[in-house]
Order: structure tokens, then C-alpha cells, then sequence
């Protein structure tokens, strides 16, 4: 004689459950993009020490990596550019917050001080470093010569 016992699979999930399931994720669906929002609200960490914020390499970033690496740059010569980069860097943020000046002649301005510490860096260097500082001029990319575009 076979007995057939009756075999049900037991719902994991009492039947109130889907009611508390669906609460609780539509409860989790506010809550997280909440704490999201705040999270974008938070500025990002400070780059660490010695990183530029916000700037790229090359001739704006830090001059005189560049100009030393481009140009080979003597130590002595180093040490004689490096004061007039500083002075530029100062004469540079003093016009960009001055806020008395009109674009057209910050434009014109930023120009001036540019080419004039440039002709101090140029008097520092060989004729063959001049040629180079010349073509880094003129050349794409380069300080006051047109942007390579971004890919």
C-alpha cells in the first residue's frame, strides 16, 4: 500500500511579506537618490600635495619643468629662469582678479607681460635654445599659439 504524502513547497515569504517587500523598495528608492543628491553636494578631496588643481601640463602648468625639459635648460639656467616665471605667475593673477579691467585689455595686457618675461628667459639662452623657445612659440600648443584640439 503506497501512502502518497502531500509535499508543498513552503512559501519562503509569508503572504504579508510582498506588501512589506514592495514598502521597503519603494522606501529604499527615496532614500538612496537622496543620499545621493548629498553626496554630489560634497566637493570632491583636495589633490594631493604638490598636484596643480585644475591645471594642465605643458607651458601653463609648471613652466619650468617645461621649459627646462623642451629647452634643456642648464641648472644655472634653471635657477635664473625660475624667478621670472614666479614674477610672471604673480603679474598674471593680479591682472586675472583685477576686476577694473576690461577683457579686450586683459587680453592685450596678459600679452604684454607675457612677451616680456619671455624676452628675459630669451636673453638667458644659447641661440640654439632661442630657435627651440622660437618654434614652442609658434608651434601648436604652444604659449600664445594656437590649441591643439581636444580628441
Amino acid at each position: 500500500m503506497l501512502v502518497h504524502t502531500k509535499t508543498t513547497t513552503k512559501s519562503i515569504l509569508p503572504m504579508k511579506s510582498p506588501i512589506k517587500f514592495a514598502i521597503a523598495a519603494l522606501a529604499l528608492g527615496v532614500v538612496l537618490p537622496s543620499s545621493r543628491a548629498q553626496d554630489a553636494g560634497t566637493p570632491p578631496p583636495p589633490p594631493p600635495a604638490g598636484e596643480h588643481e585644475g591645471r594642465r601640463a605643458g607651458p601653463r602648468g609648471d613652466q619650468l619643468k617645461f621649459y627646462t625639459e623642451k629647452l634643456n635648460l642648464t641648472p644655472d639656467q634653471q635657477a635664473k629662469v625660475k624667478p621670472i616665471l614666479e614674477d610672471q605667475k604673480k603679474a598674471l593673477e593680479a591682472l586675472r582678479e583685477d576686476a577694473s579691467v576690461d577683457r579686450d585689455a586683459k587680453r592685450a595686457k596678459f600679452q604684454e607681460i607675457d612677451k616680456a618675461h619671455r624676452d628675459q628667459i630669451r636673453a638667458l639662452l644659447t641661440p640654439e635654445q632661442q630657435a627651440k623657445l622660437d618654434a614652442i612659440k609658434e608651434g601648436p600648443g604652444g604659449p600664445g599659439g594656437p590649441r591643439k584640439p581636444k580628441e
